[in-house]
């Protein structure tokens, strides 16, 4: 099917559209240039090397990724109301997002049996091979996800409909749907769940113990960086569910055009706010963030105060100095001559 051919004929309107277009452009930089910042940050700062910054950059990863194809491309679709690709692009985006979702949801599942680890068997942690682990996580949450597009159907899958503005997969694909949904999105969810559960459970019956003991400030960080990827799972869930939700309730499409605009804005904004969480919940991050702004301010301050600009300066303020020493000789002189 041509690209001329994927034209919406019974779409929502263009008020929902346009304003739906506008709030997903302005997060989807904000989200591409935020997590490109995080990226920049934590590759400079040696001090930043370790094992949950190295995790917290694989996400950046898939989310710039998937930011800069599926958000950009149902962005695009809502501006022109159309699909901007043929069918090819429409295949590709529809496996993308599976691919993108389920590397995502495998990062927070695995990063949960770390966190697991860390705080309730740290003793265990201190035997296990951090830079194995850290291999078999960035390894495995993408191979899990590419597993799905080993199948003879690939290129066959999706089709666009135009009350969506956007590619499906198509309704006799069933089984790789639900397929998708236990490996993709239960289990890692699921894993997630029982981690946090555990570890939870652990720093309650610790805290008592933690709390006169040296360990206390140690068990307060690894607490605050198991809710920092918590929330991070929390958006991923809360972009995907409501979408996915009433996709499996409405499955004759009858619902409105305009409230399938609503939740696919609502899907894309959480898609784009995994920065602002980093930024707020990791101390490092945040520091490393304003200093790369103080900086540029320095740069600005610096360059309006440059040893050119300082010498044109003292130079008028050296000429002015000798105006004023020739004007009090020249008065000192005409004194004598009178006298």
């Amino acid at each position: 099917m041509s690209n001329s051919t994927l034209v919406t004929s019974a779409g929502p309107s263009r008020t929902s559209m346009y304003i739906g277009a506008g709030i997903m452009l302005v997060t989807l930089v904000l989200g591409i240039v935020g997590n490109i910042l995080i990226m920049i940050v934590i590759s400079l700062r040696k001090d930043l090397t370790n094992i949950i910054h190295t995790f917290v950059v694989s996400l950046c990863i898939n989310d710039i990724i998937n930011l800069s194809l599926n958000n950009t491309l149902v962005t695009s679709s809502y501006i022109t109301g159309r699909w901007p690709t043929g069918m090819l692009g429409c295949e590709m985006s529809t496996h993308f997002t599976v691919l993108l979702m389920g590397s995502s949801l495998w990062h927070t599942a695995l990063i949960a049996i770390h966190r697991l680890i860390v705080v309730v068997f740290n003793n265990f942690y201190k035997k296990i091979s951090k830079k194995g682990y850290t291999i078999f996580v960035l390894v495995f949450c993408r191979v899990v996800p590419l597993l799905f597009l080993c199948q003879p159907s690939l290129g066959h899958m999706a089709y666009y409909e135009p009350k969506l503005i956007r590619c499906i997969v198509k309704k006799n694909y069933g089984p790789f749907t639900l397929l998708v949904s236990i490996f993709l999105m239960m289990i890692p969810s699921l894993i997630l769940i029982v981690c946090y559960i555990a570890i939870f459970i652990k720093v309650h019956q610790s805290s008592q113990a933690f709390r006169a003991h040296r360990h206390k400030e140690w068990l307060k960080r690894e607490i605050q960086i198991t809710k920092m990827f918590g929330i991070v799972f929390l958006l991923i869930m809360v972009g995907y569910i409501p979408y996915g939700i009433v996709r499996a309730i409405d499955k004759t499409l009858s619902y409105d055009s305009d409230f399938y605009v609503f939740i696919t804005v609502f899907f894309a904004v959480a898609n784009c706010f995994n920065p602002v969480v980093y930024g707020v919940m990791d101390r490092q991050i945040r520091s490393a963030c304003l200093e790369v702004f103080r900086w540029r301010r320095l740069v600005i301050d610096d360059t309006q105060a440059s040893p050119e600009f300082l010498h044109k300066e003292t130079m008028t303020i050296h000429t002015r100095m000798s105006v004023e020493i020739d004007d009090c000789t020249a008065r000192s002189n005409m004194i004598q001559l009178e006298s």
